[in-house]
């Protein structure tokens, strides 16, 4: 049984009360995904849906359009969270007090935000179990 049921969620970080937001609800590859303050809008709706039964899954934007969570073109370290054209598998793990961690499974890393200021780019970083990393999934 799927660790988190299919549908359409607002992921939330509790410790800073921001949301992943598809950053001007531009669907383009390469869109920075950040931490905003709720608002509800599509840009902040994400489809989640198993690709395995038990804990990865796909999570593609609400915004019309193909914009998927992935990571950036840029290069560094660490990767910084963008939109991406083709669907990337995410492994969402429990970590208790109903809180997932986001990890890239073909990498030492989970989606974190790197600092509680809204409009933060997220990064994928090696998983330290920093409130900055954790995530509830809301029903949208």
């Amino acid at each position: 049984m799927a660790v988190l049921p299919d549908g359409e969620y607002l992921i939330k970080n509790p410790e800073t009360d921001l949301y992943i937001d598809l950053f001007n609800g531009s669907p383009e590859h390469n869109t920075p995904i950040v931490g905003l303050p709720l608002t509800k809008e599509p840009n902040q709706k994400w489809k989640v849906s198993t690709t395995n039964g038990i804990n990865e899954f796909i999570i593609k934007s609400s915004v019309s359009g193909e914009a998927f969570l992935g990571l950036s073109v840029i290069r560094i370290f660490p990767p910084r969270i963008a939109a991406e054209p083709i669907p990337v598998r995410w492994s969402i793990e429990p970590v208790g007090d109903g809180q997932y961690r986001i990890a890239f499974p073909f990498a030492d890393g989970v989606v974190s935000l790197p600092e509680a200021r809204p409009g933060t780019q997220l990064f994928n970083e090696p998983f330290h179990g920093s409130p900055m990393q954790f995530w509830q999934f809301v029903q949208a």
